[in-house]
């Protein structure tokens, strides 16, 4: 998402948002401001970290935005430094309608795979709230294990998830 889409969707200007990105995002799509506000400020300091940081999850046959993914940053980065330090942490949020649909971990996959065939990039972090169940069974279903926690200042406790891929697992390949 280019900084124009994410100023947008900041403003919940929804025409603006869909006249940018050329896709229907329904009006009732509900996506976490501080997320959008942060990854904007990262990309006005540092524009060369966008591939790494959020995309829209478009629905192919209406061509209509359900969610949204992204890597909170480049690989390696500092707040990882004593849980994963060759990690790069993924993030998404797929709005209410569209949940428990599978395309979380569709979603996720395919950017796991562009990071790992792209990038070289081994080692994949999620941080869950506890109380997420379907984020947590995700990961689990995933092969991801529990490394630690910690305390998010909004969010609160949070479990670390990690990853380590030496090869790509068959199971994450589609047929």
């Amino acid at each position: 998402m280019a900084p124009r889409l994410l100023e947008a969707l900041i403003a919940r200007n929804q025409l603006l948002a869909e006249k940018i990105a050329g896709f229907k995002i329904p009006i009732d799509l509900v996506l976490n401001t501080r997320t959008l506000r942060n990854r904007l400020r990262q990309l006005n300091a540092s524009p060369e970290v966008q591939p790494w940081l959020l995309r829209a999850i478009v629905i192919q046959q209406s061509q209509t935005m359900c969610g949204r993914i992204g890597f909170h940053s480049e690989p390696g980065p500092e707040d990882l430094r004593n849980v994963a330090a060759d990690g790069v942490e993924l993030g998404y949020e797929i709005g209410e309608p569209f949940r428990r649909r599978g395309i979380a971990n569709e979603a996720a996959l395919a950017l796991m795979k562009w990071a790992y065939e792209e990038h070289g990039q081994r080692c994949f972090v999620l941080s869950i709230n506890p109380g997420n169940i379907p984020s947590l069974g995700m990961a689990r279903s995933m092969g991801f294990r529990e490394i630690g926690s910690h305390i998010d200042e909004e969010d609160g406790l949070e479990l670390y998830f990690e990853r380590r891929l030496g090869s790509w697992p068959s199971e994450w390949t589609s047929e």
